[in-house]
């Protein structure tokens, strides 16, 4: 599943939020509440959390508001959403805050509350996955997805693996995301590779990243991650079963 993201929203993907919660209430009624909470807990945001109205794809949370501490980062956030909806690791999801992606998910929700509050002093948060949106090709959403997997695994390195365009002598892969310990060897990661597709030990494979083969079977990922690593926040590998770039002067074979 691709996890990139649409960083601006034409529509009011809040509108829907907005509407369910505050039929229920009146304004002055809503204003009282969030002025009895923060009375109580100053150190703390009062906050709204719903799934868009034309998500189908994730389940629908069991409680709608929520007191979180004001140092607690969208980062940590989400990751107590996806927990509470039981989520696939590989599953992306998505808090939208008037017709915004978090720009960053190391923001903190007092941040976020003193920039995006509500008039009645709720923090309104709609979730969604990316098929509401439909796929664009976007950097913001691919950057906000490997931070909350750094957050989440600190110690693993995350790659994005494709076949060379033009590569027809060995099979694509059934999956592009990998999400691989930091002290696993290339040479390690490469004899993976090469089970999953099944290769035969006289099958020549190559790996590139940037347009470079890597000069050293010795190399970590987490060597690679620092010196490779794509705007986006993964590393990018490519496949192919003989050299494909002038720069290519290393075989990795599996002999």
């Amino acid at each position: 599943m691709e996890l990139n993201f649409i960083t601006l929203i034409k529509h009011d993907v809040n509108h829907n939020v907005k509407e369910c919660f505050k039929s229920k209430k009146t304004f002055i009624s809503r204003k009282e509440e969030v002025t009895a909470i923060k009375s109580k807990f100053p150190n703390k945001i009062p906050l709204i959390v719903e799934r868009y109205q034309k998500e189908k794809s994730l389940p629908t949370l069991d409680k709608t508001k929520f007191l979180v501490p004001g140092d607690i980062t969208m980062s940590q956030f989400l990751v107590i959403i996806r927990n509470r909806m039981k989520m696939k690791p590989n599953q992306a999801l998505y808090l939208i805050i008037n017709n915004r992606s978090m720009l960053s998910m190391s923001l903190t929700m007092a941040q976020a509350h003193e920039e995006f509050c509500d008039e009645d002093g709720f923090l309104y948060i709609t979730y969604a996955s990316q098929e509401v949106f439909g796929y664009q090709d976007n950097m913001a959403g691919a950057n906000q997805e490997v931070e909350v997997i750094r957050h989440r695994f600190p110690n693993k390195v995350p790659i994005r693996v494709e076949r060379y365009a033009r590569e027809c002598d060995i099979p694509a892969l059934g999956r592009t995301k990998f999400l691989v310990p930091q002290e696993l060897t290339m040479s390690q990661f490469l004899y993976i590779i090469r089970a999953k597709m099944k290769l035969r030990d006289t099958q020549a494979l190559y790996l590139l990243v940037n347009d470079k083969v890597l000069a050293s079977h010795s190399m970590t990922m987490a060597q690679a991650y620092e010196q490779f690593r794509g705007t986006d926040g993964y590393l990018h590998v490519t496949y192919a079963a003989q050299q494909v770039s002038p720069k290519a002067r290393c075989s990795f074979n599996g002999s």
